[in-house]
């Protein structure tokens, strides 16, 4: 038998039947119904119908289920899986799922028959209605599993509720349970270190590490303006790198702030105190000369007195004039000296301060998001910390059960019965302890020399009436049965996607975490001959209900491979279908089961791809491209580039390519079977 892969399966959406061509474009209202005749008078016939007959397939549901019953039963498919039966209240989905009840035991018995099949035949399936659910949603699947599986395999049921009751067991699982929390803990307590120092040098990453910073963006502007003010300073290295390093020492308040790097603006720096220095000496020189002129009389009458110096002072004495003068000019120099000083160390201060502002404004942005992640982190740590705590209560006291601690008083070796949380956390156990005996094939853990019992292969697990219940209370049930449900299950949830989004942020983007297969059985009502279902319901008891025919558990719908063109028209079109692992699997797991149901001369499994595709990741102007292209009434679909986008154009060159143009009526056939399989109907 070949594989089709199907170990591959995590995100998959079934194939149905589309019915006509025309029926998802033309409006209901629109069609015309083809007239009833009528029908004869029968006494022991049904005159007031309760609900939908089950017997016949008025809503044209066969193909579809069965398909999903295939999948549901088939050994290679990977678990947990969780198909989801979408439709508004009223639309059939209470029918669907007894039908696909009764689609997987008939698959499930046809197997045990015996030969070589590709089915399980060891099936257990179990129904639960949502508005009966009282108290924890584990307590009542745990409650209805057990009874399940008591009627079906006695033992195994024995055995499994044994582990789930074992202290031994209870006390791994809780310093597993421990161990883990540790584990995150010391994570997170790493993550609050690194945010606490991202703290503590948030002004050394914003000038030196943020590049699309403001002040990083202002000195690299201003980079020759900043490198002559700093080279007439005396500072020669990466002008870039000593302009942040003045900002930091003016956004330090340690170092003085902006009136300390004001001042050492004057001083600090090479260029200013050799300019301070010029200036020093220059008035020093001025003072001198004039005190040499005030006091001529005295210095000239010692160069007299000299022989040799005479005709100096007589020289001096002539030109003492300009002893005036360079005194002048040394004060001049002074000033000069004195007022390059300034201008230097204002022109300095201006490109500094402005540098400084726009800092502070990049940590305001910056301060507020890591306040805030440091906060978060704290509490994390903190609510980790106290989880840490209570688990290791918990491992403490399963370990003294079992057997690990010698406690005085025999009587408190074991837990109070009246515990709150005893029957929600047996419940749990339980669960849990079915799904690793399943995989076991039976074998205890705790006696693994013992035979193995009979053990079920997969257990369905159906709810339904999800819509009947509070919508807090129906999210409150999903979720538990989705932590609860492990391999070895297979949940069957019929519900109203939009009525579960309302009120709590979830919505039916989020559900594509669990569901792994929608199908729309509202989408499939509303394109059914309600005709026939008049003439179904009109007929009731009086005409015997037709029997489906026998599922053949020889083979397989799903075991047809993937060709090799096929499988490169995929991986063409991925791009389109999403940017996640999770959507690129879907698409293809949908794929392979859509295919099925495209079997007819004029389907185009090109264009199912694309279809499909589109649906799954195409954005409001792609999707709205296509439906213009299939507005048109014969011809082949194209799609505008400017329109479309280079993503859908692409993808339809690609199918073009690999299968040829498609013509309007297979785009349409493909997008209404594509539509089928979707979260939003």
């Amino acid at each position: 038998m070949p594989d089709s892969g199907l170990r591959d399966f995590g995100a998959i959406i079934p194939g149905s039947q589309a019915g006509k061509p025309n029926d998802a474009i033309e409006p209901l209202a629109s069609a015309p119904n083809p007239a009833i005749e009528p029908l004869p008078y029968s006494p022991a016939g049904t005159i007031f119908a309760a609900d939908i007959p089950e017997a016949a397939d008025a809503l044209g549901l066969d193909a579809s289920l069965d398909l999903l019953s295939q999948l549901a039963t088939h050994a290679r498919t990977e678990t947990p899986l969780a198909i989801g039966l979408l439709g508004r209240s009223g639309s059939g989905k209470s029918l669907a799922l007894t039908r696909l009840i009764h689609s997987i035991d008939a698959l499930s018995a046809a197997a045990r028959a015996g030969g070589e099949t590709p089915f399980l035949s060891k099936i257990v399936t179990l129904r639960i209605d949502a508005v009966e659910i009282d108290g924890h949603p584990a307590t009542a699947l745990a409650g209805a599993l057990h009874a399940s599986l008591a009627a079906a395999f006695p033992a195994f049921t024995v055995e499994a509720a044994h582990a789930a009751s074992d202290p031994r067991v209870a006390a791994r699982e809780a310093f597993e349970r421990l161990d883990a929390a540790r584990r995150k803990l010391d994570a997170e307590r790493s993550a609050l270190a690194e945010a606490e120092s991202g703290r503590a040098r948030l002004t050394e990453s914003v000038l030196y590490e943020a590049t699309g910073s403001q002040v990083d963006a202002y000195a690299r502007a201003n980079r020759s303006r900043i490198k002559t003010a700093l080279a007439a300073l005396g500072v020669t290295n990466d002008p870039i790198r000593d302009y942040k390093d003045m900002v930091r020492a003016i956004a330090d308040r340690d170092g003085g702030g902006r009136a300390g790097f004001a001042l050492r603006a004057f001083w600090a720096y090479k260029g200013q105190t050799r300019l301070i220095a010029t200036a020093l000496v220059l008035v020093l020189a001025g003072i001198g000369l004039g005190q040499a002129v005030a006091d001529q009389t005295i210095w000239l009458g010692w160069l007299r007195a000299n022989e040799q110096l005479g005709a100096a002072a007589t020289w001096f004495e002539t030109h003492m004039d300009w002893l005036l003068t360079m005194r002048q000019i040394a004060f001049f120099g002074a000033a000069v000296a004195i007022a390059l000083n300034v201008w230097r160390a204002l022109r300095l201060i201006q490109i500094a301060f402005r540098g400084e502002r726009l800092l502070q404004a990049d940590l305001f942005a910056r301060r507020r998001e890591s306040d805030g992640h440091f906060g978060h982190q704290t509490r994390r740590v903190e609510a980790l910390t106290n989880e840490v705590d209570n688990l290791t209560r918990r491992a403490a006291e399963a370990e003294r059960r079992a057997g690990g601690l010698q406690a005085a008083n025999p009587a408190l070796a074991e837990p109070p019965p009246f515990a709150v949380d005893l029957v929600k956390q047996q419940a749990q156990r339980f669960i849990a302890a079915v799904g690793a005996l399943m995989r076991k094939g039976g074998r205890s853990g705790a006696d693994p020399k013992a035979a193995a019992i009979e053990t079920p292969q997969r257990i369905v697990l159906a709810i339904d009436n999800l819509d009947a219940a509070p919508a807090s209370r129906a999210r409150e049930i999903l979720a538990h049965v989705r932590s609860a449900l492990g391999p070895g299950f297979v949940a069957l949830v019929a519900f109203d996607p939009a009525r579960l989004g309302h009120g709590s942020g979830e919505d039916e983007t989020s559900l594509d975490k669990w569901i792994q297969a929608p199908f729309q059985v509202g989408e499939i009502a509303a394109r059914s001959d309600y005709s026939a279902l008049v003439q179904d319901i009109l007929q009731g008891g009086s005409v015997p209900k037709r029997q489906p025919p026998a599922p053949d558990p020889r083979q397989s719908a799903l075991d047809e491979p993937v060709s090799e063109a096929e499988a490169k028209l995929l991986a063409e079109l991925a791009p389109l279908a999403g940017s996640s692992a999770r959507a690129v699997k879907r698409f293809v797991n949908l794929y392979r089961l859509a295919r099925t149901q495209a079997r007819d001369a004029q389907d185009h499994e090109g264009a199912l791809a694309l279809m499909l595709a589109l649906n799954a990741g195409g954005t409001q102007g792609e999707i709205a491209a296509m439906n213009d292209a299939l507005s048109g009434t014969v011809g082949e679909i194209s799609v505008d580039l400017h329109q479309g986008g280079l993503r859908l154009t692409k993808a339809l060159a690609a199918v073009e390519a690999a299968q040829g143009r498609i013509g309007v009526d297979a785009a349409r056939r493909a997008a209404a079977l594509a539509r089928l399989f979707s979260f939003n109907a």
